[in-house]
């Protein structure tokens, strides 16, 4: 039998994971260590996408 592993989302460290990745993409391009090109293909699928047009929808819902 084997144990459950439980995760605990904790936005703040998300946002520090990012700074840090964010840091380290910048570092890797200005030393010439990787292109613009291959840190887009690192990165992943969405960094490729052209976003033409997009909206952001909230609905409240009251109870």
């Amino acid at each position: 039998m084997s144990m459950r592993q439980v995760c605990y989302y904790d936005p703040a460290e998300r946002q520090r994971e990012k700074e840090r990745s964010r840091a380290s993409d910048a570092a890797a391009l200005s030393s010439g260590f990787v292109s613009r090109r291959d840190l887009s293909a690192r990165n992943g699928f969405f960094s490729s996408l052209q976003v033409i047009d997009s909206a952001v929808i909230c609905q409240e819902v009251f109870a």
